[in-house]
């Protein structure tokens, strides 16, 4: 029987960053979430105004405001950014004389080979100063003994097969 588990909630960016602690830690080390889905969205929606963010899932706390998607970096396990142009002139009203709002956008980017049993921590970097709403969809797994400890050994960065 599949069960699956959403964490979901908001986040807001302050100077371009923000970070927030998903709690799953249950002190049952044989039980994983395997993470099936990572979605961000502004709460307000605008086509009139600049909308940028780049968030990133990971197993740890994320150490400095400047740091970027890094798929080689083994705590990092989700991805999710948004490049938005509004039309808008610098009153903030829309430009009829500047291209209309363009979207850049891709919204889901995971690594299916991550368990998580412990800790996740959402991230925001390069973004528009404002409020943003995140679902992680996951899955709940059974692990042995050894998949357990295998899975705790990659929350800590290290590269195991």
């Amino acid at each position: 029987m599949r069960k699956v588990r959403t964490l979901r909630g908001q986040i807001t960016a302050v100077g371009g960053k923000a970070d927030k602690q998903l709690i799953l830690n249950d002190q049952l080390i044989n039980r994983g979430l395997r993470i099936t889905g990572f979605f961000v969205w502004p709460a307000i929606a605008s086509a009139t105004q600049d909308q940028n963010f780049t968030s990133i899932l990971s197993y740890a706390q994320l150490a400095a405001a400047t740091i970027e998607m890094n798929a080689s970096d083994n705590t990092q396990l989700g991805w999710a950014f948004q490049m938005q142009t509004g039309a808008v002139a610098s009153a903030g009203v829309p430009d009829p004389g500047r291209s209309p709002a363009s979207s850049g956008y891709f919204n889901q980017l995971i690594d299916p080979d991550h368990i998580v049993n412990r800790d996740l921590f959402i991230a925001l970097r390069s973004s528009t100063d404002r409020t943003y709403n995140y679902m992680v969809v996951c899955e709940l797994m059974e692990l042995t003994d050894n998949e357990a400890i295998i899975t705790i050994v990659k929350e800590n960065s290290q590269s195991l097969e």
